[in-house]
């Protein structure tokens, strides 16, 4: 079971918003923070169940960062910081993961992040040539 809360198919389209961010991964979901916090009307669409991009994707054993957890977690926000504990300084796939959901539920106003899209282009009304 994922996560993430199943949306309908949206009736906005791409001319609704300013930007569209392409994966809900460390990167999508900072960029969707940084655009709203500059006034852009934005939005970001995943393919997956839930959010994590890379860490989402890949849950082969063993699955784990090589870098210490402080120095791959966002600094934007110390409140992040002061309410996530790591418990493991190289984190494991799924702790990354849960990690990612936390950041989702207090940032990236969950209930906006359609999940579960395919194709995306059709999600917003978009086409690529």
């Amino acid at each position: 079971m994922t996560t993430i809360e199943q949306h309908e198919q949206p009736t906005e389209t791409a001319g609704d918003y300013d930007a569209i961010v392409i994966g809900a991964g460390f990167g999508g979901l900072y960029a969707l923070h940084k655009l709203r916090e500059l006034g852009y009307r934005a939005r970001v669409i995943e393919m997956g169940d839930g959010v994590g991009g890379t860490w989402y994707w890949n849950r082969y054993p063993g699955a784990r960062c090589d870098v210490e957890s402080i120095e791959y977690s966002y600094s934007f926000d110390p409140r992040i910081e002061q309410e996530w504990d790591w418990t493991e300084v190289m984190p494991a796939q799924a702790e990354i993961e849960r990690y990612l959901n936390f950041v989702a539920n207090r940032f990236a106003r969950r209930a906006t992040l359609p999940v579960g899209r395919s194709p995306l282009p059709a999600a917003l009304g978009l086409r690529f040539f």
